[in-house]
């Protein structure tokens, strides 16, 4: 009997000391606060978007980050297009991926100088040459695309 006493005190005891050390809940930790992104960030992301899509001969992806209509303006041609169709459809047209080199920003636009490449459906006509083109943003969206001369190397030293 003394035996099976002690047995019931033991197995209270080790309940009890059970029950006290439960976990406790745990408690989510605070995220990380994110950084807000600058205007001239934002501006730079839509630049970069716009070259990977029509790097990757996304013409669609492209169309879907322009503000309707969308003004493109190329030499003396200036053209207006009002369905992300006819915006998709330009794009398809330029034989050449741009791989960034740099952007600038100043205001609402955005100059992108880029090393020309080979699109997947279209060899490019000048393979390795620098282009740059002039976004208008307003709103996360490219109101208007520009070509415009890339910039002149200095003189070698």
């Amino acid at each position: 009997m003394r035996d099976r006493h002690g047995a019931l005190i033991l197995a209270s005891v080790l309940v009890l000391a059970g029950c006290g050390s439960a976990a406790k809940p745990q408690v989510a930790p605070k995220p990380k606060p994110v950084p807000r992104l600058t205007q001239a960030q934002r501006m730079r992301a839509v630049v970069r978007a716009w070259s990977t899509h029509l790097n990757s001969g996304d013409n669609a992806g492209v169309a879907k980050l322009f503000h309707l209509p969308a003004i493109m303006i190329q030499g003396p041609y200036e053209f207006r297009l009002t369905t992300t169709k006819d915006v998709a459809r330009w794009h398809a047209q330029l034989p050449c991926a741009g791989h960034i080199v740099s952007i600038q920003v100043a205001g609402r636009y955005a100059t992108a100088v880029f090393r020309l490449g080979n699109r997947p459906k279209s060899k490019c006509d000048a393979p390795g040459s620098l282009a740059a083109a002039r976004f208008f943003i307003v709103k996360g969206k490219i109101v208007s695309w520009e070509q415009v001369p890339p910039p002149v190397a200095g003189p070698s030293a």
